[in-house]
């Protein structure tokens, strides 16, 4: 049985990965001499992987709960639609954290041109990241077994 996503797992996840971006973002340029690169790709990237996630999410929600006559969702393809939900949830918040790192950082030396680009890039990756938790917090819901009654027998074992 998997145990549900908790929120407060998810911010731990954000705190550290964001205080890592925001290390990496700082020592960079001391190290190579150059600031930390935030290429464009990223933000893409992200926003597809939440276009994807969501597209799942409604078409499972519609399987889950379907019209008389339509077809079900496949109990082991819901179980790994909240399996693919809970690994959502987790990579949004690490990046959410990283790329906000990286912004906090860049927003400290948003004098020239690049460094207000790499903010854009930075702020847009993180919204896409904040939108994955929450469309894998929602296909996480989706996929929830009932729970069984309380009163309910033990099943039989063999022996």
């Amino acid at each position: 049985m998997l145990i549900p996503t908790r929120i407060n797992y998810l911010v731990a996840l954000t705190l550290i990965s964001g205080a890592a971006g925001w290390a990496i973002a700082n020592l960079w340029p001391v190290l190579f001499g150059q600031a930390f690169a935030t290429p464009w790709l990223t933000a893409v990237t992200m926003w597809l992987v939440t276009a994807a996630l969501l597209i799942w999410t409604l078409l499972a929600r519609k399987k889950i709960k379907p019209e008389k006559g339509k077809l079900k969702l496949d109990p082991l393809l819901a179980a790994r639609s909240a399996a693919l939900a809970m690994a959502a949830s987790r990579v949004g918040a690490l990046a959410l954290g990283f790329y906000a790192g990286i912004l906090i950082d860049n927003l400290v030396f948003s004098d020239s041109p690049a460094s207000k680009e790499r903010v854009t890039i930075s702020a847009l990756t993180a919204l896409a990241s904040l939108a994955t938790i929450v469309i894998g917090l929602w296909l996480e819901h989706i996929c929830r077994l009932p729970e069984p009654p309380a009163d309910s027998k033990a099943l039989p074992t063999a022996g």
